[in-house]
């Protein structure tokens, strides 16, 4: 069994003939493991995201599992150091997460796709709200089973409203309404749904709409604020997220044909909504969301919405009526039985990513944080950052520039001289690379290697002054004072062009240095006459 990973938006649309096929005949596949939802989620998600997916046969072979990924990078604020995590695709959306398989395939197949999460590179695998088959989660769990792993199950209990958000409430739908009524409900219940029903089947003040595409806006817009002003004491500050997260899931399935929004209205004041999400496939209805006028009393505006709904989902072929993740009291007035989804949590015993390397698509983000944490002045997490990304690719440019100005900055001349030459090989024709090799190079008095350096400078840039003041100090110091004084006055008679002050200033200063400098090496000196006293001839 062969496994491949589906990440551009292009393989993942060709993929859909082959995921549609798949979702339809695997009796486990629900809505949140469909094409239409998760191709239209993961755009949220660019580069993070992953598909894994199994084949029996050779490459363009149909596939027969798929599990869909997300990718996380997470910080450690004291060290600098990141790890990633893996989380289902869906996942905080998604009410549902698991394994779209071929029934035929699923012993080969999902063993294949555990073996190549255990390749990856990750520090915590979040398997989160499994609705998944005994048989297929113990494929997947048993396949995860490594020493440097430790695994555990995770309960989603929420005490404050006393809920269990592992227990998910469905009912299966009947062939018509009365067998639903007489088979599925209270007569109590049963009364109170007749009666009001009947009342808003004969009224001129109450009714319900369903959204289309003239009142898309107004209807998410409506259903929306009636659920924050009814959630936001709990949620705080995630509210905004959380609405503008919902905003997107209905306005997408809404595009898809997935979305249905009934609107209950007295006169011309809303009184609640409930969304849904239309699983036309496995002829599913999933209850997404509710919203209803905490102060309106005439009519049970839930009550009526769901009954309304249910009645409607009977009529058009529905089989499943799925109140989603929780065991709220009001659902099992509808006649609902219980499944159970699982919660799992693996990570690595060290902390650290399997294979001690960041996985590649994180790079961005974590180089983001180095540069972060380098403005702050944080060196040592900015390294630790920096350094994480050149363990996964050594030739990252931004990275080796950034590295290498905090080595210079601890005045590491030799180490930062070995980053730039790195930088430089990767982009050659980068100015600011040679420049800040050819400064470490003089750093160490290396001026016959900084002297090229800075000449790789002009050759990319002429007219570079500070690349030729360089160049001069260097050339100085080899004694090339006749090539030094001509650079240096070059810079100086900049007059068409603005030249740095400060840098005009410590020119002026070299070539007054020159100056006072330029006595030879040794002084030629004319032969001494020796003056002799007058020689008389003798008989003069």
């Amino acid at each position: 069994m062969r496994v491949d990973v589906i990440t551009t938006r292009e393989e993942l649309n060709r993929l859909r003939k082959n995921w549609d096929d798949l979702y339809e005949k695997d009796p486990e596949a629900q809505f949140f493991l469909s094409w239409t939802f998760l191709s239209s989620y993961v755009r949220r998600y660019e580069d993070a995201w992953s598909i894994l997916a199994a084949r029996p046969g050779p490459p363009g072979s149909p596939y027969v599992a798929l599990l869909p990924l997300r990718l996380r990078t997470r910080l450690n604020k004291k060290t600098g150091f990141c790890h990633n995590e893996i989380n289902m695709a869906g996942n905080y959306a998604a009410d549902y997460a698991g394994i779209v398989c071929s029934p035929g395939y699923a012993q080969r197949a999902i063993p294949a796709l555990a073996r190549h999460l255990m390749k990856m590179n990750w520090a915590k695998l979040h398997l989160e709200n499994l609705r998944m088959s005994e048989k297929r989660r113990r494929l997947l769990l048993d396949n995860l089973v490594d020493k440097r792993l430790t695994a555990q199950k995770v309960a989603r209990f929420n005490k404050t409203d006393n809920v269990d958000n592992c227990v998910c409430p469905a009912t299966e739908l009947p062939g018509d309404w009365d067998s639903y009524l007489e088979r599925k409900t209270s007569s109590n219940t049963r009364q109170k749904i007749r009666r009001f029903l009947r009342k808003l089947d004969g009224s001129d003040e109450f009714r319900i709409t369903n959204a289309d595409a003239s009142t898309i806006d107004r209807d998410i817009g409506i259903i929306l604020e009636m659920w924050r002003i009814k959630w936001a004491p709990r949620k705080g500050s995630l509210l905004p997220g959380l609405i503008r997260s919902n905003r997107i899931l209905f306005k997408d399935a809404f595009e898809s044909g997935t979305l249905f929004l009934p609107i209950l209205w007295q006169r011309d004041k809303p009184l609640g909504g409930l969304a849904f999400l239309v699983d036309d496939v496995k002829k599913t209805m999933l209850f997404h969301l509710a919203g209803r006028d905490e102060t309106a009393n005439d009519i049970p505006s839930g009550l009526v919405l769901h009954a309304y709904c249910i009645r409607r989902a009977i009529e058009q072929g529905f089989r499943v009526y799925d109140f989603l993740r929780g065991n709220e009291t009001y659902k099992y007035s509808y006649g609902v039985e219980e499944t159970t989804i699982h919660c799992f949590l693996v990570k690595t015993r060290t902390g650290r990513n399997l294979g001690d390397r960041l996985d590649a698509r994180s790079v961005g983000s974590v180089l983001e944080q180095a540069t972060k944490f380098h403005e702050a002045g944080n060196l040592t997490n900015a390294e630790n950052a920096y350094r994480q990304i050149l363990e996964v690719n050594s030739r990252h440019a931004r990275t080796l520039y950034g590295l290498g100005q905090l080595l210079a900055a601890r005045s590491d001349h030799w180490s930062a001289v070995d980053t730039f030459a790195s930088l430089v090989e990767v982009a050659p024709n980068s100015v600011k690379a040679w420049s800040r090799l050819a400064l470490e190079y003089q750093a160490l008095g290396r001026h016959a290697d900084a002297a090229h350096a800075f000449r790789k400078v002009l050759e990319l840039n002429p007219e570079l002054p500070g690349a030729q003041y360089g160049l001069g100090r260097s050339l100085i110091q080899l004694r090339q004072v006749d090539e030094a004084a001509k650079i240096l006055s070059s810079v100086q008679e900049k007059a068409d062009k603005p030249v740095d002050p400060v840098l005009r200033a410590k020119t002026r200063l070299q070539l007054q240095k020159l100056k006072e400098d330029a006595s030879p090496c040794y002084i030629k000196r004319e032969p001494t006459k020796t003056s002799l006293p007058a020689v008389e001839h003798a008989g003069a």
